[in-house]
């Protein structure tokens, strides 16, 4: 299961194409939810040529790529995070997610595309009491930020997971992507 809430946004200065500015925002950063075992679509456009990109939906949740080196520091990030992994819970009920986040239908979609290559930090935090996610404030759960998205993870299913998909991944930009941004 994958969430995602925007917590930061900014109102842009121009005006682009019919939409008014004052609609207009840019998402500044964003929370991905993870719990359980996690799964993606894989798009690649225009393979081989300038210009090619490479989407990754998830979720609600849009990545979208256009070299090989972007790819690979969010399959990084997610593998220098395996030792801090062991701290969290194999596995949580999606469902104790669920209930505490409510329905997908009000979750916003985010759109993701990478310029250059994110820097990324692994972190582990005990959630504290009387937040949203406050049903777990006596577990760990593991923080993996990879640009302006912070990635939260449950357990290491959603983790293992993630993990397996991000190989996925770099293996196919590899074959259709430019190598540097």
């Amino acid at each position: 299961m994958t969430r995602q809430t925007r917590t930061s946004t900014r109102t842009t200065k121009r005006m682009t194409g019919t939409v008014p500015y004052e609609d207009q925002t840019i998402s500044t950063r964003a929370i991905a939810l993870l719990a359980g075992a996690q799964h993606a679509s894989i798009d690649v456009h225009g393979a081989g040529q300038d210009g090619a990109r490479l989407s990754l939906t998830w979720g609600t949740l849009l990545l979208g790529f256009s070299a090989v080196d972007q790819v690979d520091a969010l399959a990084e990030a997610f593998a220098d995070s395996q030792s801090a992994a062991k701290r969290i819970p194999e596995r949580l009920d999606p469902k104790i997610l669920s209930a505490e986040i409510g329905d997908e239908a009000y979750l916003p979609a985010i759109s993701v595309g990478f310029r250059e290559v994110p820097r990324y930090g692994v972190s582990t935090h005990t959630l504290a009491p009387g937040r949203l996610d406050s049903w777990a404030h006596r577990r760990n759960c593991l923080h993996i930020r990879v640009g302006a998205i912070l990635f939260r993870v449950f357990d290491q299913s959603a983790h293992a997971s993630t993990l397996g998909m991000g190989g996925l991944v770099a293996t196919i930009a590899k074959a259709t992507l430019p190598q540097h941004t």
